[in-house]
Parts: structure tokens; sequence; C-alpha cells
């Protein structure tokens, strides 16, 4: 079986979809299957990441199209649907590709029923309803066992390649003013920081990825996330897999299917707050 993906991983720190080429690649080849970035005349599955070409993706919609009409009839093409409009603060607009893409390619598949259910309700989709929601490589991202917290010093953490205002600003440049007048929380973000603030309160630690980001993730106590319109998220399935339980904005889009029982959602700063206390209180039953 030969697997193309049209999306070529950079190295280093990057978005979640790099990483999700970078697992599903790595898991096919454990099975023997034969991974490819180049349109190769005996290609069987193809999976498009994005209906774009750019930086790391040297072949669009367009072009694997063409690739099947004219080169290979008999691949089929997979899509997994991770993207919309409304999950960026300044929309780029991208919705009419994804439209395109889905209506062209043989599966299109959701990572969230939020996703489906966003497009579904604002253009009457009229295919199947196909949902496989994100996972995340359990070789970097795993709990420590018998981990114990101290409530007097509650360690959050959250970790976003994306520094999108939407992306949790909101919440964590406002935690990051009430954090001078509270002692019992540490917070610290990993990632790129909002351009237009400059945290004073927060620990502030440049991207990681792989075993290094787990190895911080698992320092921590407890994981939040205040992504709001966020399609599926990985980000917080790597904090749950590290065993933290998490804390959640309204609107956060497909992540509140994903947490189940793993976590509470906050409206604001102040019912933020509230939560935080109720999980310490509950600990071990949200962590197991």
């Amino acid at each position: 079986m030969k697997i193309f993906f049209n999306l070529k991983p950079p190295d280093g720190s990057y978005g979640g979809g790099a990483f999700f080429v970078k697992d599903l690649a790595e898991y096919f080849s454990l099975n023997n299957w034969i991974i490819t970035y180049n349109l190769d005349k005996d290609i069987d599955i193809i999976i498009m990441i994005d209906p774009r070409k750019g930086n790391y993706k040297k072949f669009g919609i367009n072009e694997l199209i063409n690739y099947k009409k004219n080169i290979n009839k008999n691949v089929n093409i997979l899509y997994p649907v991770n993207e919309c409009d409304i999950k960026r603060y300044n929309s780029i607009n991208i919705e009419p590709k994804i439209l395109y893409a889905i209506n062209n390619v043989d599966i299109p598949v959701f990572i969230s029923n939020w996703l489906y259910d966003y497009y579904n309700e604002k253009y009457e989709l009229k295919i199947e309803k196909n949902i496989i929601n994100n996972a995340c490589n359990k070789n970097f991202f795993y709990p420590l066992q018998n981990k114990k917290i101290n409530k007097e010093r509650i360690k959050l953490v959250t970790h976003h390649w994306s520094d999108d205002y939407l992306k949790g600003f909101e919440i964590y440049n406002e935690l990051d003013k009430q954090l001078n007048n509270i002692d019992w929380i540490e917070f610290t973000y990993i990632g790129r920081y909002y351009k237009k603030y400059k945290p004073k309160n927060i620990i502030y630690k440049s991207p990681l990825s792989g075993i290094e980001l787990g190895n911080e993730l698992r320092n921590h106590d407890i994981y939040l996330t205040a992504s709001q319109n966020e399609p599926g998220g990985i980000h917080q399935l790597e904090g749950m897999a590290c065993g933290l339980p998490i804390l959640f904005y309204k609107n956060s889009g497909g992540i509140k299917e994903t947490v189940d029982d793993c976590g509470l959602e906050f409206n604001n700063i102040t019912d933020l707050l509230e939560k935080l206390k109720i999980m310490i209180e509950n600990y071990d039953n949200y962590k197991k």
C-alpha cells in the first residue's frame, strides 16, 4: 500500500497538521505501508491535509484531481476537513476552497461533530457524516504514575503554535493581570505569544515539540485551553495524554467533545478561577 500526503512536515516545532502527518506516517510505516510526498504513478490513497498549495504543500486540490483524472483513476482521495474561517480573528476566506474540495474528493472526513455541523448548517452539505477525531503520539505524551499536586501552588500550562487572538489570548491576557494578586497559581505558556500583549506574570517558553514538549507538560498539574472555535484541536489531547485534567473555554468548538469527563468548561476569568478550585478539590477523579 502506498500512501501520499500533500503536506510534507518540516522539522522542529510547527502546527498540529504537521504533527498529524508525522504521527500517521510513522504508524503507516510500522505497518509496512510506503509513504510518499510525490505524485508517483502507483499511489493507492491520497490523504489531502490542505486543499491549498503553499509552504510544505507542493500539490493542491487541482493537481490532485488532475492526477486522478489523467494518471491514476483508481486512487482514492481522502480529505480530513480540519479548518474553518471562524477559527481566526481575521478570516482568511478558506471556506470556498474547502467546500470545493469536499465536493471533489472521494471521502471527506471531519475531525469533529462540531465542524461537520458548522458546515452543514451553513452550506447544507449533501454528504455522509464521517467523523474521525484527532489523536496524539503516546510515545511523547503519556502520564506520570502516582502524580501528586501541591494545592498551595497549582501549575497550569497551555501550548499553541499559532499566535492568533482566538487561540485563547482573551483569557490568557486577563489571567496574566489577575496573577498580580494571586499567589496560588503558576501559569506557563509554551509557543508563540500574541504579539500585541506582553505578559508580566506568565512563565513564557519558546515552542517545543516531541518528547521535550511532553516532559514540560508532565511538569504541570492542569491543562488550560481558552481557544475558541477550534475545529478539533490536538493541544488539549496532548495535555490529556500527559495525565492533566482540562479546563476549556466556552465556544471551544470541537474541543468540548474530546474532553468529556476529563475536564470542566468555564465562561469567563471569574468562572475559570471557580472551576479551577473545584478541579483541585476533585483532582484525582478528573485525572482518572
